[in-house]
Parts: C-alpha cells; sequence; structure tokens
C-alpha cells in the first residue's frame, strides 16, 4: 500500500477524513443567531424614545447564548453539525423568542389569558411538528437554510436600519445634558472647603403617585392625615402644599437632581419630540449624586423596573432586585413567559407576572435599606417605589393579590390600598432610621406626581382644567433634618429646591432658592415644550372645579411599549 494511504478503507467503512467531512457540511449557521438578535432588535425599534443599546444589551447577550445553546444541543444530539441541524435550531430559537408573535392569536383562542400558558402544548406540538419535517425531508434542507438565512438577515436589517436612522436624527440630543458641566456650573455655591466632621447619613425616598392630603380627601374619599401627624410627631416638616414641578415622573425627579428646571432642554435644537433619553442621561449621573460622592458619601440606589430609575452608573451599589424594564417586556414575548406560570411559584417565576414583580421587588427593597446602618463613610440612599403607581397587586398591609383579585377589587380601591401600603412602608422606614443608637440621618419622603385624572387625551396638560392639573401635580412632600432647621422650608415648596435647602443647611452651601413653579408639557409627543401653569393650579378652588367632572383615575402609560393589555403602567 502506497505511503500515506488510508489503510483499512471500504465502502461500509468510509475513510476518517471522509468521515471529518460529514460531521460538518460546510453550511454556516448564521440564522438561528439573526433571529436571536431580531427578536431584540425588534422591540428596541418600537421604542426608540426610551429604549438604548445600553438597555438592550443584556436582553440581547442572553438571546444571543440561548441561541448557542440550542443550536449545539441540536448538533449534540445529531452529532454533527450540518444545515439541517441549523434549521431545527432555528425553529426552536424563533418559537421561543418570538412568541408571542407567533402563537398570541392561538392563546387567545384557546383564552390563555396574560400567562399564555394553555398555548403552550399546543406550541410544543407545531415546534415538534417542524422539527420533524425539517428532518425528514433532506432534500430541502439546503433550500431551506439558505431561505432561512435570507428571512432572519431581514427581520435583524429592517430593525437595524430603524435604529440607525433614529440615531442619525436623534443620538446628538443625549449630548445636550454634559454631567461634568452640570457639576461645574453649581461650584460657585459650594464652600470650597468641607468640613472635618461626618456629614449625616441621606436617605430620599420617592414613593410615585403619592398625591396630596388634600386631593386624597376630594376624589378618594380618604382622610390621610394620619400619617403627616406621625412624621411631625417624629420632627419631620410635612409641605402640605406642595406640588410636583413636572407632570411626569421623569421631568420630576431629573429636576430635583438637577437642582433646577428644565428649560435648557427646551431651548436646545437636538433636544425635540417625545426623545426620552436626555432626561434618562440626568437620572443617571446627576448633580447630586456627584456633589454627595465629592464629599465621601457611598451612594446606593434602589430602583424601580422603570428605565430612568432602575440603575445609575454614578451609584456605588445599585439594588433594582428584579429585571430591567426592557428586560421585563422582552422576556414576557418569549416562552419563558408561560414556562414561568407553569412553575411553582418563586421569586425568580414572579419576575415576568402581571404585577411587574412588584411583590418580589418592593418588600425586599425595604428590608434591605432598614438593614444598612450605619457605616463607616456617610451614606445616600435613594429609593424609587413604584406605590401607590399601578399595578395594584398590594393590600393596604402588604399582602399580595393575584390578577383576578385585583381586578375585583378595582382600580380605585387598589390605589387607595396602596397609599395605606405606603404608608405602612413610611412608618417602618422612619421608625427603624430614626431608632436609638445611631446617629438619626436626612430624610426626604417625596413623590414624584400625583394620579391621572379621568380625561380627554386630546386635550393638551397646559388647557386642562385647574382641577385635572391639581389631581396631577398635587404631591406628599415630607422632610427630616436633624437639627430642625426648616428656616428656607415653605408649605408649598416643590421638589426643585429640596436639596438646594438641604445643601445650605448641612454643606454651608449658599443655593439661592428658585421660584416654586409648576410645568406641563402638552403630551407624550412634545415632552420639551413647557408650559408654566403654576397660577392656575395655585388659585383657590372653586366648587365647581372640585365637581366630579375631573375625577382621579390611572390612565397612563410611562415609558416602553407595548405592555400586555392587562398591564397598567
Amino acid at each position: 500500500m502506497a505511503e500515506g494511504s488510508d489503510a483499512g478503507a471500504t465502502a461500509d467503512n468510509p475513510r476518517p477524513r471522509e468521515r471529518r467531512r460529514k460531521v460538518w457540511d460546510r453550511a454556516y449557521p448564521f440564522h438561528p443567531f439573526l433571529f436571536a438578535a431580531a427578536a431584540v432588535f425588534a422591540l428596541m425599534a418600537r421604542n426608540l424614545n426610551f429604549a438604548s443599546f445600553a438597555d438592550v444589551a443584556p436582553s440581547l447577550l442572553g438571546s444571543l447564548a440561548f441561541a448557542l445553546v440550542v443550536y449545539l444541543a441540536v448538533a449534540a444530539m445529531r452529532r454533527r453539525f450540518d444545515a439541517a441541524g441549523a434549521v431545527v435550531a432555528s425553529i426552536w430559537v424563533a418559537g421561543s423568542l418570538f412568541y408571542l408573535g407567533l402563537f398570541g392569536q392561538l392563546n387567545d383562542m384557546v383564552s390563555g389569558g396574560f400567562p399564555m400558558v394553555r398555548s403552550l402544548p399546543f406550541a410544543f406540538a407545531i415546534l415538534s411538528l417542524l422539527t420533524l419535517i425539517a428532518l425528514r425531508l433532506h432534500r430541502l434542507t439546503r433550500l431551506a437554510h439558505s431561505i432561512l438565512n435570507g428571512v432572519a438577515l431581514v427581520l435583524l436589517a429592517t430593525p437595524l436600519w430603524q435604529v440607525g436612522v433614529y440615531e442619525w436624527h436623534n443620538g446628538k440630543a443625549r449630548a445636550a445634558y454634559d454631567a461634568e458641566q452640570a457639576l461645574a456650573e453649581v461650584r460657585q455655591y459650594l464652600p470650597a472647603e468641607e468640613s472635618a466632621d461626618r456629614p449625616p447619613d441621606i436617605y430620599h425616598f420617592v414613593f410615585d403617585r403619592y398625591t396630596s392630603e388634600e386631593i386624597l380627601q376630594r376624589h378618594y374619599d380618604l382622610d390621610n392625615r394620619s400619617i403627616g401627624r406621625f412624621l411631625e410627631e417624629r420632627g419631620f416638616y410635612v409641605a402640605r402644599r406642595s406640588n410636583s414641578n413636572y407632570q411626569k415622573t421623569g421631568h420630576s425627579v431629573a429636576s430635583t437632581f438637577y437642582l433646577d428646571y428644565l428649560d435648557f432642554l427646551e431651548d436646545d435644537p437636538r433636544v425635540k419630540g417625545a426623545n426620552w433619553r436626555p432626561i434618562y442621561e440626568m437620572l443617571d449621573d446627576h448633580r447630586v449624586g456627584r456633589v454627595l460622592k465629592s464629599r465621601g458619601y457611598d451612594f446606593i440606589q434602589f430602583g424601580a423596573w422603570w428605565v430612568g430609575t432602575y440603575n445609575s452608573t454614578l451609584a456605588d451599589e445599585n439594588r433594582p432586585h428584579g429585571f430591567s424594564e426592557f428586560a421585563m417586556l422582552y422576556l414576557r414575548r418569549t416562552i419563558l413567559r408561560p414556562i414561568f406560570h407553569t412553575l411553582p411559584d418563586t421569586a425568580l417565576t414572579m419576575r415576568l407576572d402581571w404585577d411587574n414583580a412588584q411583590c418580589q421587588r418592593v418588600a425586599p427593597q425595604v428590608e434591605e435599606i432598614k438593614s444598612i446602618g450605619e457605616r463607616e463613610r456617610p451614606v445616600y440612599v435613594f429609593a424609587h417605589f413604584l406605590v401607590p403607581h399601578g399595578p395594584y397587586p398590594f393590600t393596604a398591609d402588604g399582602r399580595c393579590l393575584s390578577q383576578k383579585e385585583s381586578a375585583e377589587r378595582g382600580e380605585k380601591q387598589g390605589f387607595v390600598d396602596q397609599v395605606a401600603y405606603a404608608n405602612r412602608i413610611i412608618r417602618d422606614v422612619v421608625t427603624t432610621l430614626q431608632a436609638d443608637g445611631r446617629e438619626p440621618p436626612i430624610i426626604l419622603i417625596q413623590a414624584d406626581e400625583g394620579p391621572f385624572p379621568e380625561r380627554g387625551s386630546r386635550v393638551p396638560w397646559q388647557d386642562a382644567p385647574a382641577e385635572e392639573l391639581r389631581i396631577k401635580t398635587g404631591i406628599f412632600n415630607a422632610y427630616y433634618f436633624p437639627g430642625k432647621d426648616y428656616l428656607q422650608l415653605t408649605d408649598d415648596i416643590t421638589p426643585v429646591n429640596s436639596y438646594r435647602v438641604l445643601f445650605n443647611t448641612y454643606f454651608d452651601a449658599n443655593f439661592p432658592l428658585l421660584s416654586d413653579r409648576i410645568y406641563a408639557f402638552p403630551n407624550d409627543a412634545t415632552i420639551y415644550e413647557f408650559h408654566d401653569v403654576t397660577n392656575k393650579i395655585r388659585e383657590p378652588a372653586s366648587i365647581a372645579d372640585t365637581m366630579p367632572g375631573a375625577r382621579a383615575g390611572p390612565v397612563d402609560r410611562d415609558t416602553l411599549d407595548p405592555p400586555p393589555p392587562s398591564v397598567e403602567r
């Protein structure tokens, strides 16, 4: 036998080189991974005013990893890497990641509801049948492989084109806010030298849509004065006539952290329409956080699922306790939703539940905040609780309801019960933070906005009746300064002045206090067109104003599209 020949090769026993060729038939498995990426970017393309690459990156990496696992699992079972295996992998990758789009109508037909569990056996049967067909029709495998590469490429290219066009027209808006410049602009009001004494810890709690005593009494028949009295007995200053500076969370909290109004965004030609990204930049890296970190504070953020406060790159520690908003909405579109609902209820499997995992987030965050205690370095804690913001899973004592139980209770009572739960949290946290044996911290307890009134959506907010604006901007607002120095606080102070007063009182700063103004932008399509509605809101309310024509009721969504119909935001 000639040197270099393959000994032992027969017709029934192919040469090793031929055997190796059959392990891989030179079919490049692009489409399973293209489908995985397309599923993520398709949702991003529908939410370009809210979602950035940083928001979608975890979902993208997770989807690509899922596609790799599926592809390798199919290859391991078939002991080869070939076109048929890639086709089978794509059947399961696309079927799993595009689950809502592919099987949503089927779910409706079998009355699967939000969990989509009833559609799961049918979906598995369909995907299994397609798998069997792909493995049986050998002659069409190569054609199917090529077609899937083309389809997947189009599915990915379309949203990527939309993302690229959006970035071309709107990407520069992020540069409208420069965190370094923002800090430099207020250095003149800060003392040149720091005090040698350890500054007090600072806890800032935002209870989303927690409205004022007056609005609760007038529109919810709720006498909520007891929580104010509790805080006053604890040494707080309660600003009972306070309003938010804007009618939406993002603008309100951004202006609080910015220590100023957002006029510069209105005047910047790069900032336009419904592009929320400049607001999110301000929430991510803000003046307040930079000032406090420069003075030795550790910054801990307890964010909500909402993208604006989910985390902060400025924070030393982020404690969101759950999925981000984009990840939550994306995973709800996948097969993970019905699978989670078939498994026993755990903190993990309920992360995609109807209540946006509020029941898995809020209580653990409260307990973690209570356990922080005193540290060697001063600590700044910011916590954003979506309570009493909808959906409404909590009872007054904090017990979690099912979706059916919450629906039967009704939205109005749900809001009232969650105000009671917010009060329970406030009492619990304040009692802990003011316990004997520790230096009392500064405590700010505020709302960012009030609940949404029932109103005509076509009426611009600045033209809304005064009572609707009072409902939307009346907020709970209370301050605790250990030294009880409340000289700069007023009954109608707004959050834009909160940190100006705090820094003046505790850091020897000399910030001038701003006029407490209230601004409204027309609608969600024009979020940087600001109209001063202060006088309209603060003129005495007449009897006609307060009649049921301007009833309170949660009707809006704040950010990403599209949540399931049963999910209110």
